[in-house]
């Protein structure tokens, strides 16, 4: 079921499907809750499946970017407002910056905790890339050839054209101030207090959150499992669905 609701005083959507356990999906910059659709449709055959727009993004797209206090903020009136307990949280890139300030400040809030394309320590290179953006809209045109393989590019599938229509819709100020708050997470010195179980999945060709990058994370999570996709970038909920769905279970 597809509902509006008010978070942080920023008016979006979120969608609520399925029964049973609930998971909720936090996507990355510049995209939406879409990100998840395959996802979304394996999972919610068993669970209660949430997802909802960031600040910035998707129904949102009128309102700024806040900071990270606020999307942690966020995701817990989320909660509250769906009476959900705890959950099984899951992030990719931002999302997973999110969903991790959010275990280590509201543990009992969390079941589990599973983060795609993660950082955990500060990132020159997405700096580099908000700086880039704000510099030169045709900049987003790098990002799009990073996350996808010239064949897949070729091909122009479903995720190439969701992509592209997200970097179409997404104001290129929103997605330059995600990239720093994701430049700027800082978190790995925190994560060995996490106590859930957690799952950090990483493309094996991802340039941003690298897997070395992965692994440093999972080895700081006190038994974190850690889940290379082979031969995907860093979109790997988004390419690889029936891969990384099952992990996700």
């Amino acid at each position: 079921m597809e509902r509006s609701v008010v978070l942080g005083g920023v008016p979006t959507r979120v969608l609520d499907e399925g029964r049973g356990p609930a998971v909720v999906l936090v996507h990355a910059t510049p995209f939406d809750l879409d990100y998840w659709s395959g996802i979304a449709a394996d999972l919610s055959a068993d669970h209660r499946v949430v997802r909802y727009d960031l600040p910035g993004h998707g129904a949102a797209s009128a309102a700024p970017v806040p900071t990270t206090d606020r999307l942690v903020g966020d995701l817990i009136d989320l909660l509250d407002l769906l009476d959900v307990p705890d959950a099984h949280l899951v992030g990719h890139s931002l999302g997973a910056t999110v969903v991790q300030r959010c275990a280590l400040e509201h543990p009992t809030r969390v079941r589990r905790l599973s983060l795609l394309g993660a950082r955990a320590t500060p990132s020159p290179l997405f700096e580099t890339l908000a700086d880039a953006l704000r510099r030169d809209v045709a900049a987003a045109d790098l990002s799009i050839n990073r996350w996808f393989t010239p064949t897949h590019l070729a091909r122009n599938g479903d995720a190439v054209r969701y992509a592209r229509t997200r970097i179409e819709a997404t104001p290129v100020a929103v997605w330059a101030d995600g990239l720093d708050l994701l430049a700027s997470t800082d978190v790995l010195a925190d994560l060995p207090r996490l106590t859930v179980p957690a799952d950090v999945l990483v493309g094996e060709d991802d340039h941003g959150a690298k897997p070395e990058h992965g692994q440093e994370i999972a080895a700081a999570i006190p038994g974190a499992r850690f889940h290379l996709i082979p031969r995907a970038r860093s979109l790997v909920a988004l390419e690889n669905p029936e891969i990384v769905a099952p992990l996700l279970r």
